[in-house]
């Protein structure tokens, strides 16, 4: 009998429905997943499941998996929570009123067993930011599996093409990416920038330069990386950024933040891959033009970081006392 019960987003393209949907296929043997986002079914589905678990494993935040959390503590059951980002900073950086939502995040942290963060970088950072949880703090590194798919889509070699994920976010930063690239100001530059909006979407869509996509599918973002020659990710911290490993896959060269958790598992990077002040125009604008000179060989290792190798690093960290 399976021992373990799967609490998370099997259906949609956040970041946390794309872990799920990663590990299932390396799990399903040992875990039940449940594909059913709507509450109820979700619910019974959990209630139904609870006796028959030693361990409830919730991926990813929400008011709901917290009352499961404490219905699974009534219940004795060993928890484990898979920690994809901290919701307090993240509400707080966007100017909304996290106080309702920070108290739950505190209050489901202090009731698991167990946090696994997605990146080594992001649990020294919640470390120190919660130290009185600290000795409940893991990680397991993010893993990356996209196939063959670069080799099937040519690059349109007339542009030199940039993209990065996060739309109009300003924990993305991708407003500042449009005036480092008006700075260069090259015809033969495009900007491609996918993701909702949010705060500075509107700003970014008026730079000439920008094919602007707010929604797309995994796929369909895949294929736009390997249209394309460099990703950036300007962001303020990310907690892993799954989208650096994949646009490397996809065989783009990438300039990121030193705020990205996926550094963890990326070989040979080196000073001119890194933004050091992502708020500095200048400094990426002339790290984007030793970039369109010179492609760098950052790499990393396909079998360590392989969804399979991560499946298998997360079940002993499960399953350990």
């Amino acid at each position: 009998m399976k021992k373990i019960y799967w609490i998370g987003d099997m259906i949609n393209n956040t970041g946390p429905a794309i872990v799920n949907k990663s590990y299932y296929p390396y799990l399903k043997d040992k875990a039940v997943f449940y594909f059913n986002n709507k509450k109820i079914p979700r619910i019974i589905n959990f209630i139904l499941n609870l006796p028959f678990r030693n361990i409830i494993v919730v991926s990813g935040f929400s008011k709901l998996n917290y009352y499961m959390i404490k219905i699974s503590n009534i219940f004795h059951k060993k928890t484990i929570y898979i920690m994809h980002g901290y919701v307090k900073e993240e509400l707080e950086k966007k100017g909304i009123n996290s106080t309702e939502k920070s108290v739950i995040e505190y209050k489901l942290l202090s009731k698991v067993n167990k946090v696994i963060c997605v990146s080594k970088m992001f649990c020294k950072y919640m470390k120190v930011k919660l130290p009185d949880l600290k000795l409940k703090f893991e990680y397991v590194n993010n893993g990356v599996q996209i196939g063959n798919i670069s080799n099937k889509i040519l690059k349109d070699s007339n542009y030199f093409t940039i993209i990065s994920i996060g739309g109009g976010s300003k924990n993305k930063n991708n407003l500042i990416l449009c005036e480092a690239i008006k700075k260069i100001n090259k015809k033969n530059l495009k900007f491609i920038v996918i993701g909702k909006d949010e705060e500075y979407g509107n700003k970014i869509r008026n730079y000439s330069f920008v094919d602007y996509y707010e929604s797309l599918s995994h796929d369909e973002v895949l294929s736009k990386m390997c249209q394309s020659d460099l990703y950036i990710q300007n962001s303020f911290f990310e907690t892993f950024g799954l989208s650096v490993v994949e646009a490397l896959s996809c065989g783009c060269d990438i300039l990121i933040s030193k705020n990205i958790g996926a550094l963890s598992i990326l070989k040979n990077v080196g000073y001119n891959d890194i933004i050091k002040n992502v708020e500095d125009v200048d400094e990426i604008a002339n790290k984007i033009k030793l970039k369109i000179k010179n492609k760098s060989n950052i790499t990393y290792d396909k079998s360590i970081c392989s969804w399979e190798n991560r499946s298998l690093q997360l079940l002993k960290k499960i399953e350990r006392d």
